[in-house]
């Protein structure tokens, strides 16, 4: 019972440093608008997957604490609104397989502050994910030709098998691009199809706290870059620090 105590108390700690992270905002007007802007984020990449992968297989790969019961309410909210936005985005064009959780590293269970984080990380879980959760996940679902990773990406990623595949295709939401490599193995992965679109946060957006646009595209363009094959090279040339 004890050990099952402690258990239960570092899950709890690790959820709320991924919504510390994912937040860092003081009040809940602001929580709620990143919340609407999470939303908007992936109703845009949901578009863009309906007109360019249609009748694509979609798995999203989603938040493990999202499936824990007793998580902060924003965790939840969280994967709610990804869900909404994807959905609202490619409507009945691309099928979605599901929903689905990496596993957790047995060291982010038992200690997560002994896993190492690069402090300028988007995706925490890229590093909290156990070796091989991310292949298994695709051997669950062999239908799926597509992951939505509202997660980012997991580190180790050129040795997993549903990288090398070259039937599965990713879209990603504010990945950390540099599990891939350098800029040029990055640009090698959306050229190649592997990447289809990514959803990056632009430098120098405005503050979480400030006011929506009334035009989601409009508040869309002010606060993320979007990264396809079309336009990686001159994104990698206009913000390298992003690659």
């Amino acid at each position: 019972m004890k050990a099952k105590t402690v258990l239960v108390a570092v899950l709890v700690a690790v959820a709320a440093l991924l919504v510390w992270r994912m937040f860092r905002t003081p009040d809940r007007l602001a929580r709620g608008r990143a919340l609407d802007r999470r939303e908007i984020a992936l109703r845009v990449l949901g578009e863009h997957l309906a007109g360019q992968t249609p009748g694509q297989a979609a798995l999203v790969v989603a938040n493990p604490f999202g499936q824990m019961p007793g998580q902060a309410r924003a965790v939840y909210a969280f994967e709610e609104a990804a869900i909404r936005g994807l959905r609202s985005g490619w409507g009945n064009r691309i099928r979605l397989v599901g929903v689905d959780y990496p596993e957790l590293t047995p060291a982010a269970i038992q200690n997560p502050s002994s896993v190492p984080l690069p402090p300028d990380t988007t995706t925490p879980l890229s590093f909290l994910t156990a070796q091989g959760a991310w292949d298994a996940l695709a051997l669950k679902h062999p239908d799926a030709t597509l992951f939505v990773s509202v997660i980012g990406l997991p580190a180790g990623l050129q040795a997993l098998d549903c990288w090398r595949n070259p039937t599965l295709r990713f879209a990603l939401l504010l990945p950390d691009l540099r599990l891939i490599g350098d800029a040029r193995a990055i640009a090698a992965a959306f050229k190649s199809g592997k990447i289809v679109a990514a959803v990056l946060n632009r430098p120098g957006a405005p503050p979480e706290t400030a006011a929506i646009q009334r035009d989601d595209r409009d508040e869309f363009e002010a606060r993320y870059l979007f990264v396809t094959a079309a336009n990686i090279d001159d994104l990698i040339e206009v913000f390298p620090t992003l690659f």
